[in-house]
C-alpha cells in the first residue's frame, strides 16, 4: 500500500497561529502551502484536507462568484454528504488534514515523525491542536512498551541484587548470579535486534518470563552449592557437585515450561508466534547461563603465574 500513497492514517487538526478564521482567501493560500509542505515530507504519502475540497469546488463553472465561506456551507448540505463538516469546524477556526503515512522507508520513530510534522505546521503559520490516528497511536504504544521494558528490567534486576546477596552470602557468588542473570535479557533483546524481530506489547513480556525462570534455577543451584560446602567441599568442587545434583531439575523444568509456551508458535497471529519463539530461545539461554556461565563465574579457579 505504501507505493500507492502510504498506509497508516494520521489525522492533524490545525488552526491559524494568530487565531484567524480559515474561510478567507489568505487562509486558503496558506493552507495550500501547508498541504504541499506535508506532501513533500518523505514520510508522508497522500494528504486530503480542506484546501483539497475547496480546490474541487473551484473547478465548478462560475465558482469565482462564490466565496469560500459560501462554498463550505454548500458542501455541508445533505446532498453533498455534509463532506465539509468532516474537514472544518462550524466556527471555521480549525481544519482537518488527513494524512496517509509511509512505513516502508521510515528511519525515525513515529512520535519523532509526528513532531516533525508539528514543526512543519508551525513553520507555515499554523499550530497542530490535535493529533490522532493509528500511526500516532502505534508510535505512542511503541514508546510506552520500550519505557515499560526498560523500567521493568531495571527494578527486576535491582530486586535480584538483594536476592543474590541473601542466597549466595558471598560477594563472588552474588556477582556471578547477577552477571549470569544479566546475560539472559541482553542475549534475548540483542538477538531480537540482530534478527530484526519486532518487540511489541505481546512479545515484550517474554524477557520477564525467562528472567523469572532463570532466577528460580539459580537459587536452586546456589543452595546446592551451599549444601556441598557444608559437606566439606569447597570452590570449584562444590559447584561441580551442585551442578551434578541440580542439572536434571533445571533442564527438565525449563524444557517443560518451554514446551508449554511452544503452543503459541502454532498461532496464526504473528505477535503471539514471536512470543512463543522468544520464550523458547530464552529457556535455552537460561539453561546455558545456569549450568555453564554461573558455575564458571562463581567457582572456577584461575591459574596463577608461577
Amino acid at each position: 500500500m505504501d507505493r500507492t500513497g502510504g498506509s497508516n492514517p494520521l489525522t492533524l487538526v490545525v488552526s491559524a497561529a494568530n487565531g484567524s478564521p480559515l474561510n478567507t482567501d489568505e487562509a486558503y493560500k496558506k493552507m495550500w502551502t501547508l498541504h504541499g509542505a506535508l506532501e513533500n515530507d518523505k514520510d508522508v504519502g497522500t494528504v486530503i484536507s480542506l484546501p483539497t475540497l475547496l480546490a474541487e469546488g473551484d473547478r465548478t463553472p462560475f465558482s469565482f462568484l462564490i466565496s469560500y465561506e459560501k462554498m463550505m456551507e454548500i458542501m455541508e448540505q445533505p446532498k453533498y454528504a455534509r463532506v465539509a463538516k468532516s474537514f472544518v469546524t462550524e466556527d471555521r477556526r480549525e481544519a482537518v488534514f488527513m494524512v496517509r503515512m509511509i512505513e516502508a522507508r521510515r528511519t525515525k520513530y513515529r512520535v519523532d515523525v509526528v513532531n516533525d510534522l508539528r514543526a512543519v505546521c508551525r513553520k507555515y503559520g499554523f499550530k497542530a491542536d490535535l493529533v490522532g490516528g493509528i500511526y500516532y497511536l502505534q508510535g505512542r504504544l511503541a514508546k510506552l512498551v520500550a519505557e515499560s521494558l526498560v523500567t521493568g528490567l531495571f527494578w527486576l534486576n535491582l530486586l535480584f541484587v538483594v536476592i543474590a546477596w541473601v542466597v549466595a552470602r558471598s560477594v563472588r557468588g552474588a556477582v556471578a548470579m547477577i552477571a549470569s542473570l544479566t546475560l539472559v535479557p541482553l542475549s534475548m533483546l540483542g538477538g531480537m535486534g540482530w534478527l530484526h524481530v519486532p518487540v511489541d506489547i505481546i512479545s515484550a513480556p517474554a524477557t520477564n518470563v525467562c528472567i523469572g525462570i532463570a532466577i528460580d534455577s539459580m537459587i536452586h543451584l546456589v543452595f546446592g552449592v551451599r549444601r556441598a560446602q557444608r559437606d566439606g567441599k569447597k570452590g570449584w568442587t562444590a559447584w561441580v557437585a551442585a551442578r551434578e545434583e541440580q542439572w536434571r531439575g533445571i533442564v527438565y523444568s525449563d524444557v517443560i515450561i518451554a514446551a508449554g509456551f511452544a503452543i503459541f508458535v502454532l498461532s496464526d497471529f504473528p505477535p503471539t508466534q514471536r512470543f512463543g519463539v522468544v520464550v523458547l530461545a530464552g529457556c535455552i539461554i537460561d539453561i546455558l547461563a545456569n549450568l555453564f556461565v554461573l558455575p564458571l563465574l562463581g567457582g572456577a579457579q584461575w591459574k596463577q603465574k608461577s
